[in-house]
């Protein structure tokens, strides 16, 4: 094995050692789930197998890649131009995650989000006007769902006609 293969390896190696180590760590909490639901070791073991899918890829494409160098012109040619940036543009989407935050317990989790969801693809420069709000609530469904179904995470239902929604919402979606 060459010297640059090794470079390129040792990383993914590395991160895949700690994806196992800390696996086996996570199966050993003293707290236990109840029968037939997910105990507290579920979530960090499927981020440690997430990890160790995403080193073992990396590690392949080490191995079996090629070690192609950017031609010193390319890279020239990036720093004399470099990306156009948008900073007022995130400083957009912060005053808009604040506002998500602050109005989450009055609109609740699915109509919040929709439209936080909205504005996030309105700030970054979404073209197709006809496809934001149902992109919008999509997500905000895939988010519910993910939440309430599989984190078993208790999300807000908002005030007064918005609670009303949510539960409709809620029903929509199989959840009780």
């Amino acid at each position: 094995m060459s010297t640059s293969t090794l470079k390129r390896v040792i990383p993914y190696l590395i991160t895949l050692a700690l994806a196992v180590f800390l696996y086996v760590k996570a199966g050993q909490f003293d707290m236990v789930g109840r029968p037939g639901m997910p105990g507290p070791d579920l979530w960090p073991k499927m981020a440690c197998v997430l990890l160790a899918g995403t080193s073992l890829i990396g590690l392949l494409g080490a191995l079996f890649g090629s070690a192609e160098q950017t031609p010193v012109e390319e890279v020239d040619d990036a720093l004399v131009s470099p990306p156009e940036t948008h900073p007022h543009l995130v400083w957009i989407g912060v005053a808009a995650t604040g506002l998500y935050v602050a109005s989450m317990p009055y609109l609740g989790f699915f109509i919040g989000t929709s439209l936080f969801a909205a504005a996030l693809l309105v700030i970054g420069g979404m073209r197709r006007w006809a496809w934001l709000a149902p992109t919008a609530i999509a997500l905000a469904g895939v988010f519910t769902l993910i939440f309430m179904k599989v984190v078993y995470v208790s999300l807000p239902l908002g005030t007064g006609p918005f609670m009303d929604i949510s539960m409709l919402i809620f029903k929509l979606l199989g959840i009780h």
